[in-house]
């Protein structure tokens, strides 16, 4: 399984903290989208999963993890 994105609410952090936010929980990101609610990190291009094995983690502080399996 691995972190395909990263996304952190809007409501508790500004896009600064959000940064250091990833850097600090050592995650990377190949591209950030802002959405209404939420910034998105993405860590993984979506292509390289399996489009069935997806699910999403809630942190303790709001943050969702996108997990999935890598295709074979």
């Amino acid at each position: 399984m691995t972190v395909q994105s990263v996304l952190i609410p809007k409501k508790k952090f500004t896009f600064q903290k959000a940064k250091k936010y990833i850097k600090d929980n050592n995650y990377i990101f190949k591209k950030v989208d802002i959405a209404p609610n939420f910034y998105r990190f993405r860590q993984v291009e979506p292509e390289l999963f399996d489009d069935k094995t997806y699910f999403t983690k809630t942190l303790d502080d709001g943050v969702l993890l996108v997990i999935g399996d890598l295709k074979k």
